[in-house]
């Protein structure tokens, strides 16, 4: 929990409650590659310099980003993770009283970066099965839209999100999912477009490392700009431009084996939909799946050796995330979860 929003991640202190040791417990309460971080990732952030000050503007990295995204280094920040992204984000494009657009359920993080930034939100609700998302909002100075969508998956083509795009002076797009889907439209052809789109992006989903906090943003030349000259120097850590570097050697295999994961996810959606349970298949990497109280589920899951993300905190006290693991745990996952089902 931070600043009051719920994540997914174990606890230690909640296994020790429950008499229950890490190595016990595969953690499918956040969404990673299946496949696990590459070894050279793990090397480069293992033997990164720590004895000298790591590059106060993260150079080397931000302009071996640009040229894998095809824009001019001017046109993208590094931040430490997606997160301080989006806190940035509020803080240069909202004013005091100013709306932002959501379309909860969706990430938890949006709603406190546009309420610190003083802004308001304007909450265009939908509720699962279905997981809808308007375009004919009111206009509005800020958007932020998660695509594919976390916790649904749902997945929105390019014109809906051009149709949103009209309606705001800029939109957040926070693709932290997208190299998961398979035919995924590439955001970045926006910003080359010149849209007032500001393209947030996490490395750590894709690399399976949440413990290092990387991720990074691109858009009009004028934002970036605003966005870097709020973010201190040193914010990007030598351990994360040393394995950032990696990431991007690594970029194309971690890339094939996220979107093998699409068949293990369909795979897992079969084996639970045997057991009468109903879910949401998105085209991201994981699922949500209605179980009744999330809480006590969840419980009885980690007693299984299986973490899931109750999501209460989304609004959603009946249904619980349950990443994509695997392929070779989907028959023990899927007993797992029958036999922690409460009907």
């Amino acid at each position: 929990m931070s600043g009051g929003v719920v994540h997914g991640g174990l606890r230690d202190r909640e296994l020790a409650a429950l008499g229950l040791a890490r190595t016990e417990i595969l953690d499918l309460s956040a969404n990673l590659n299946p496949a696990g971080p590459h070894p050279a990732v793990l090397e480069a952030a293992r033997t990164a310099e720590l004895g000298r000050y790591p590059e106060p503007d993260a150079a080397t990295l931000r302009d071996a980003l640009a040229e894998a995204a095809g824009v001019p280094p001017a046109q993208l920040l590094v931040t430490p993770g997606a997160t301080a992204a989006l806190h940035l984000i509020a803080r240069v494009c909202l004013e005091r009283g100013d709306a932002c657009a959501l379309w909860p359920p969706t990430f938890g993080e949006y709603e406190p970066a546009v309420r610190v930034a003083g802004g308001r939100v304007v909450a265009y609700q939908s509720a699962p099965p279905a997981f809808v998302v308007r375009a004919d909002i009111a206009p509005a100075p800020l958007a932020i839209l998660c695509n594919p969508n976390n916790p649904t998956g749902t997945y929105l083509e390019r014109a809906t999100v051009e149709a949103i795009t009209a309606r705001v002076r800029v939109l957040v797009l926070d693709v932290a999912y997208d190299a998961f889907v398979d035919g995924a439209w590439r955001a970045g052809a926006l910003v080359e477009a010149g849209a007032p789109v500001l393209v947030v992006h996490s490395l750590t989903k894709l690399h399976a490392t949440p413990g290092l906090r990387l991720g990074y943003v691109t858009g009009p030349e004028p934002l970036i700009a605003r966005l870097a000259a709020l973010q201190p120097a040193w914010s990007i850590g030598a351990t994360e431009l040393a394995a950032g570097l990696a990431m991007l050697a690594a970029d194309a295999t971690q890339r094939r084996a996220a979107l093998d994961a699409a068949a293990t996810r369909a795979a897992l959606a079969a084996g639970i939909r045997a057991h009468d349970l109903a879910l949401v298949e998105g085209r991201a990497n994981f699922l949500l799946v209605e179980v009744g109280a999330a809480g006590p589920f969840r419980e009885r899951l980690l007693r299984h050796g299986f973490a899931v993300r109750d999501c209460s905190s989304f609004g959603l006290p009946e249904w619980v995330r349950i990443a994509t693991p695997p392929a070779a745990i989907v028959e023990r996952l899927v007993a797992a979860v029958a036999a922690a089902a409460v009907r």
